[in-house]
């Protein structure tokens, strides 16, 4: 037996059918290139890590618990929440109110028991699928963590489900699946934190997220990545939004030394919409590589995806994506938007934006700009008294917000600004007040970006 089937025995017992998937998956991570589209071969980062080192460290992390840095997640009665410390469930709660709700929340292998025969649907679909690349497959074949959630028909909940991942060993592989099923009129937001501890060198992360709406569902979704600058991150998010239903997405690539990241907006229903924002913050020399599409194929739906990225020192960014407007979308008004700063003369970034339209009667455009870090702008703020790099500091910050202020969750927004403010080092809150909105109770102190060059 290769090292691949061994591996793949340490998943043992589980389902017959999921073993097989496990093995179809490995292989169309070995077979497939890291990436596939023709527009983009000449534009993209690989994670850099060979497959035994991979196989070599992915483990059980069984008996681990919250670090105390977390402590107060421990102590949250309010927020639905599931936290896990490397591949260990450390701390699952779902508070009385929402459970009545019929909302539900579990670990990945408990839903597989519960709802085999869906997620088993779920995931032979994608061995299919066309949204699938060379890292989804790695992290579905070696998928050893992950949260299922369940929002039952017309249940509004009115405080976000939280999802944690805390890194805090050095050398370990964890690669996690969270599907999300909005059934119909329900309204729920989640927020996913990706944490990486200052001991925890050398770990490989893959990211799988699947949204499924409902009719007339609304969601909100979040993934702020705030991994070590050593880490390897490796993100796909999968939305598949039903009739007249509503996604916002929100996601930052804040940490990680090399981050891929692809993210797959499907207007499936007649009168559907999806927003999804990027934000990403390079410097040092991470490597960041971020794929957001948007495909149309309802009729009358909207699509909108505005991604802004800033690099310094020798940092580099990729930001690319696809508006697709099917035959049976008609009516379609998409936008699709990259912006980038350069901060430094040795990073770099490069925007990528296309259409394809195959039909008539739609509305679709697209942007994209890169450009230095304006001269004139940080001399006048100079003359104001305002010292050089906080001048710099405050432009960098200025060009995120008018994305961050889209974001209609104050949990995310403020978290959004804490991160981004905290990895330049220091804060200038008082740029963004919103007296009225506290977010402590939420996020603690944790709230930070760790790692500097």
């Amino acid at each position: 037996m290769n090292s691949a089937g061994l591996i793949l025995e340490r998943f043992k017992p589980e389902p017959e059918w999921l073993t097989r998937l496990r093995q179809k998956f490995f292989e169309f991570f070995r077979f497939m290139p890291p990436e596939t589209s023709e527009l983009y071969v000449h534009h993209h980062e690989a994670p850099a890590f060979e497959e035994s080192q991979v196989l070599s460290i992915i483990g059980d992390a069984e008996g681990r618990e919250v670090p105390e840095e977390f402590r107060h997640v421990r102590e949250d009665e309010e927020h639905a929440t599931i936290v896990y410390v490397g591949n260990n469930l450390a701390h699952i709660q779902l508070p009385e109110e929402q459970a009545r709700t019929g909302l539900e929340i579990m670990e990945f292998k408990q839903a597989l028991k519960k709802h085999e025969s869906f997620i088993r649907d779920k995931l032979e679909n994608l061995t299919n699928s066309p949204y699938v690349d060379k890292y989804t497959s790695l992290t579905h074949a070696l998928l050893n963590a992950g949260v299922f959630i369940r929002v039952p028909k017309s249940v509004r909940l009115a405080k976000p489900v939280r999802i944690i991942y805390i890194l805090d060993k050095a050398s370990e592989a964890v690669f996690t699946k969270t599907l999300i099923v909005c059934e119909h009129e329900s309204n729920v937001s989640v927020v996913e934190e990706l944490h990486g501890l200052p001991d925890s060198d050398g770990c490989v992360v893959g990211h799988h997220v699947e949204l499924v709406l409902g009719d007339s569902g609304i969601l909100r979704h979040a993934v702020l990545q705030n991994m070590a600058h050593n880490h390897q991150y490796m993100g796909n998010r999968l939305i598949e939004a039903g009739r007249h239903s509503s996604a916002l997405t929100v996601g930052s690539l804040i940490g990680g030394g090399v981050s891929k990241v692809r993210v797959d907006s499907l207007m499936v229903g007649d009168g559907s919409s999806v927003n999804d924002l990027e934000l990403v913050f390079g410097d040092g020399d991470q490597r960041m590589d971020l794929t957001a599409n948007l495909h149309h194929i309802g009729f009358g739906t909207q699509g909108r995806e505005v991604a802004k990225g800033v690099v310094k020192d020798k940092s580099r960014l990729i930001f690319k994506g696809m508006i697709t407007v099917e035959k049976t979308a008609k009516n379609t008004n998409a936008y699709l938007a990259k912006h980038a700063m350069i901060m430094s003369p040795e990073a770099r970034a490069y925007a990528i934006p296309s259409l394809e339209i195959k039909t008539d009667e739609v509305k679709a455009t697209h942007s994209a700009s890169v450009s230095q870090i304006d001269p004139e702008q940080i001399y006048y703020l100079m003359t104001r008294g305002i010292p050089y790099e906080e001048a710099r500091k405050m432009l960098a910050l200025g060009f995120f917000e008018p994305v961050v202020s889209m974001v209609d969750l104050d949990e995310v927004r403020w978290g959004l600004r804490s991160l981004l403010e905290s990895k330049w080092g220091g804060a200038v809150t008082e740029l963004f007040e919103e007296p009225e909105v506290t977010v402590t109770s939420l996020f603690g102190t944790h709230y930070k970006y760790r790692y500097g060059r």
